[in-house]
């Protein structure tokens, strides 16, 4: 079994990111074709599998600023949201036959919207905690990179799945629930990193360092919270604690929403990714829903390895 001691912290970013990218937002394509093949019409599929997306759009912001603010461990918050996004994207998993249980299906992707909202800031938060600003590019590409290939082989699985277990194709959606069970044991390989690096302030890079004063005394560097104090293990020396608490307060301060959507740049970003998302957002949903649905004998289409 993998340890803390038997991995490095890039291998186990990367181990993660492959897991949670085999929650594969839920199979939301898989699960708008068996859907449509347990008689929903296209109308309340699209309703129910657009919801997540909606719900993960206006709840994504927030959760990034509990995860930047909070002094909870994040590693267990990475956890409870796979576990989450897993939990109600298997709810579809007791569908009946037929037009029915609509609200099962949109109390959960409203679930599962809010739950997969807070994986993206907790994964980016734990890799700049870990890595510093200087490594974050290089690292967060190779999550995201890894992310995409567990996409990729969850869909395969899935399909396979399908495949071998058809008519009973319900049992592909099982794939969730072991990728997120990888995913929470993959996440207490992760570092806990910097908790103020992770906010993107400068960071304890020398929590409890010994340094040597110039006449011979040993001072110990103690740092909380980004403010340093000195004390001397020798006689009374006059400390700098409100110089370094004032410069540490320049060099931590938080910009406000105003300031940072008053910056060109970052509008111009965001409304690039809202565009993006916004051209290609229902395509693979469409897609998946005229797949669904019956042969002209009745039996159901075997489409879903196209989908892959």
């Amino acid at each position: 079994m993998f340890t803390r001691h038997t991995l490095t912290d890039k291998v186990a970013f990367a181990l993660v990111a492959f897991f949670l990218g085999e929650l594969g937002d839920g199979l939301n394509i898989f699960q708008g074709i068996y859907l449509v093949a347990l008689g929903w019409n296209e109308g309340s599929v699209g309703i129910a599998l657009s919801m997540m997306g909606f719900t993960a759009l206006l709840t994504q912001t927030i959760a990034g600023d509990i995860i930047d603010k909070t002094t909870f461990d994040r590693r267990k918050f990475l956890a409870m949201a796979a576990l989450m996004t897993a939990f109600s994207a298997s709810a579809i998993l007791f569908v009946q036959e037929g037009n029915v249980d609509h609200a099962l299906m949109y109390v959960t992707k409203i679930i599962e919207g809010v739950s997969s909202s807070f994986i993206g800031p907790c994964v980016a938060a734990l890799t700049l905690a870990s890595f510093g600003p200087d490594s974050f590019d290089e690292v967060m590409a190779s999550n995201i990179l890894w992310g995409h290939v567990g996409s990729i082989v969850s869909a395969v699985l899935a399909g396979l799945t399908a495949w071998i277990t058809y008519p009973n194709i319900r049992y592909c959606f099982l794939v969730i629930g072991f990728s997120a069970l990888l995913a929470v044991v993959g996440v207490k390989l992760l570092p806990e990193g910097d908790v103020l690096m992770g906010r993107g302030l400068k960071g304890n890079s020398k929590k409890g360092a010994v340094h040597s004063g110039d006449d011979g005394d040993d001072y110990t560097n103690m740092e909380v919270q980004g403010t340093t104090s000195w004390s001397s293990t020798q006689g009374n020396i006059a400390s700098p604690k409100c110089t370094s608490n004032s410069v540490a307060a320049e060099e931590n301060a938080i910009s406000s929403y105003w300031e940072i959507f008053s910056d060109r740049k970052t509008v111009v970003l965001c409304f690039t990714g809202f565009f993006f998302h916004f051209a290609n957002a229902n395509v693979l949903l469409v897609l998946g829903e005229l797949m669904g649905g019956d042969n002209e004998d009745g039996t159901t289409k075997r489409s879903v390895l196209q989908i892959v």
